[in-house]
């Protein structure tokens, strides 16, 4: 039995459909919102946005499907009143996502991400937050961190070992990328500018590396990652170690390439002779190593997978276990003592991933997130934690308690 028959035997038994909320309506969100509308036993009840278009163009296409009631307002605290089994965090703001972890999982309340800059930010938090109150927390599918995860499940049901893992890059690579540089193509590929900004600039590819590095206990070979260009019939003749005549220093890790977007993909290996015959034999070239790739991902049009999914089995496909990766804030530009940062793909930070246990004192990316800085900044230079004067909000508080975790360990 699949897992749609399998949900459709549980709300037959449940006799009541899963509550469903939505924070986000931009183009991930119209994307949720356009699938839950298709969902037998799901009901969304609840959306909220401050964009008011992005709103009423949310609410008329879910009603256009369904017409239970349904909540739509621009702030969370419409969420409080509301009986939910799962809200939905399609932001992609690092604050605004710990606000709404916040207020949901302190109500025992299921919580899935399709916000990976804020699991890259606070996610074992959230993850401690999450257990304590007996929720859910999981990163969504359709973001490369859990379409990569699904190779990951089926290589090691297999018994093959995970050299490494990762995805590819879709858009050319400019640390220094801006807004106003991009808004033509962004306005072509109906986009926000910011958000195209976040993916050229780099960020997007480094946040989501790691939550997926957190979630395994994987690594990073280098601070940045290698990210070579490669295809998927040779990319296991490059992520592999150096002893074998490949890049990397260490095996377990987490990377990203050009040329095989917008897919994921696995390096594997089997040292037994037998299984190195089979492999070859089913026309999957010559080992030891081998490459299992996903050549796609659909964002937000997977997001039925991960409701039945957290109703159904009732524990997490992705949050942070480990805490090996930081995404550490870099500047674009030379930045002046009083200039407030903006946002992930903006005007003035982009992010690197970096090894977490040399990185203590660099600020995080989602942490420096319309702080001022307070000193001087040279563009290419990290951001440590003393140049901004970090603001007093939910995201910084549960970023202290996420530090105090990883000095007790």
């Amino acid at each position: 039995m699949n897992q749609l028959d399998k949900f459709k035997n549980y709300i037959d038994d449940r006799k009541e459909n899963v509550k469903v909320g939505l924070v986000g309506a931009g183009q991930m969100g119209q994307g949720i919102v356009a699938q839950i509308s298709k969902m037998y036993g799901v009901d969304l009840v609840c959306i909220v946005d401050r964009n008011q278009n992005q709103l009423e163009n949310a609410s008329d296409r879910y009603r256009n499907s369904k017409n239970n009631e349904l909540v739509c307002s621009d702030n969370i605290s419409a969420l409080d009143d509301i009986e939910l089994d799962i809200v939905i965090e399609a932001t992609g703001t690092p604050a605004a996502g710990a606000a709404v972890a916040k207020n949901v999982l302190s109500r025992g309340i299921n919580l899935i991400l399709l916000n990976v800059e804020t699991e890259a930010t606070i996610g074992l938090a959230l993850r401690k937050e999450a257990e304590k109150n007996e929720a859910i927390i999981t990163v969504a599918d359709g973001d490369e961190p859990v379409a990569a995860l699904d190779l990951y499940n089926f290589a090691t049901e297999l018994s093959f070992e995970v050299v490494s893992i990762g995805k590819g890059k879709n858009n050319p690579f400019n640390r220094y990328a801006t807004p106003d540089l991009l808004a033509k193509e962004a306005t072509s590929k109906k986009m926000n500018p910011k958000m195209l900004t976040s993916f050229v600039d780099g960020s997007k590819t480094m946040v989501e590396m790691a939550a997926l590095a957190n979630f395994l206990d994987f690594k990073i070979d280098i601070d940045g990652m290698h990210g070579i260009e490669a295809t998927y019939e040779n990319i296991n003749q490059y992520y592999i170690p150096k002893k074998d005549g490949g890049l990397l220093e260490n095996s377990q890790v987490v990377d990203f390439a050009f040329g095989i977007a917008p897919g994921v993909f696995a390096v594997i290996y089997s040292e037994d002779d037998y299984v190195n015959y089979e492999m070859e034999y089913l026309k999957m070239g010559k080992g030891p190593f081998w490459t299992l790739a996903r050549p796609y991902h659909l964002t937000s049009l997977e997001i039925p997978r991960t409701i039945r999914h957290i109703m159904l089995e009732k524990y997490s496909k992705l949050s942070a276990t480990s805490w090996n990766v930081e995404v550490v804030a870099y500047a674009k530009q030379d930045i002046e003592p009083g200039t407030n940062l903006g946002s992930i793909g903006g005007d003035y930070i982009y992010g690197k991933a970096q090894r977490a246990k040399s990185s203590k004192g660099f600020l995080p990316l989602g942490i420096a997130e319309d702080n001022i800085v307070n000193k001087l900044i040279k563009k290419g230079d990290p951001l440590m934690v003393g140049d901004v004067d970090a603001q007093d909000n939910v995201l910084c508080e549960y970023w202290k308690k996420q530090n105090q975790i990883l000095d007790s360990y």
